[in-house]
């Protein structure tokens, strides 16, 4: 088995200057207008080289270390879809929350069950040789934390909705979508995906690594701007808190992941349970 914490080493090495480190610590309070998106776009920058070091692993990953490692990211589309309603139900109507509302029926499927992005996720999984019976209780309990938080935080009245919108609506639909990208671009030139490509069931990656989700990433952005950035700078200062936590959250996710990806180590701090969420697969 290749040792999968070589990846997360290599990853702290490179912060040893900081960039991370300086972005989270960063007066993101304070930021105006003006610098809001060059500084957005050089934090995501950073947390994408660090997640590249980490996702380089894959491509020479064991299949049973990508299952352990691709199985994490369904507890996410699992929160998600809820998530986002939250955020929908939080936010001021306009364009930005019928936006919203319009991608949170694109996850939910259009209509279609069958076609909700959790149970497309579930299906790649299933074609890469993981059991459904086995997703209910593999979640690592520190990122079932994360996302425990995320949700609670969304839900509190303590959390403006602009917090929110940063912290799922930038943190989700813009970051999301270029972590995925970029996981892909890695696990997909593993030899033992390669030989399985025929076989896999791909329309989950598919939708979320090309123009589909690209659209969604970039109009989400133009709303945000116009009616966030632009409005009020309290507006502003929360947008970029919220954004600051979601940044900080997608570095402990994957974080976590690739330090447990490690034979035995897998088996460490698992959960079956959450206090906002159900893990089991839907009922066909």
């Amino acid at each position: 088995m290749e040792d999968m914490s070589q990846g997360v080493r290599s990853a702290a090495d490179g912060e040893s200057h900081g960039t991370v480190a300086g972005f989270l610590s960063h007066d993101w309070g304070t930021v105006s207008a003006p610098e809001f998106w060059k500084l957005a776009d050089d934090f995501q920058a950073a947390t994408l080289r660090h997640a590249e070091k980490l996702f380089s692993c894959t491509e020479t990953a064991s299949l049973s270390q990508l299952r352990s490692i691709l199985i994490q990211y369904r507890y996410f589309t699992v929160y998600y879809i809820a998530d986002l309603a939250v955020l929908v139900a939080r936010v001021s109507d306009g364009p930005l929350r019928s936006f919203l509302g319009t991608i949170l029926s694109d996850e939910l499927g259009m209509g279609d069950p069958e076609k909700a992005h959790p149970r497309l996720y579930d299906k790649f999984l299933q074609s890469i040789g993981v059991s459904d019976d086995v997703l209910p209780a593999l979640g690592l309990k520190k990122n079932v934390n994360i996302l425990d938080s995320v949700r609670l935080k969304l839900m509190s009245p303590s959390y403006s909705a602009e917090y929110g919108i940063g912290l799922r609506g930038m943190g989700g639909e813009c970051v999301c979508q270029v972590y995925l990208a970029q996981l892909y671009e890695h696990f997909s030139k593993n030899p033992l995906i390669q030989e399985r490509k025929n076989e896999i069931d791909w329309k989950f990656w598919e939708l979320h690594v090309g123009d589909h989700d690209i659209e969604h990433r970039i109009q989400t952005r133009d709303l945000i701007n116009k009616e966030l950035v632009l409005r009020s700078p309290k507006a502003l200062r929360d947008l970029s808190l919220g954004y600051r936590e979601s940044m900080k959250g997608w570095i402990e996710f994957w974080d976590n992941i690739f330090s447990c990806a490690q034979g035995d180590q897998l088996g460490i701090e698992r959960i079956g349970t959450s206090s906002v969420a159900s893990f089991a697969p839907p009922a066909n």
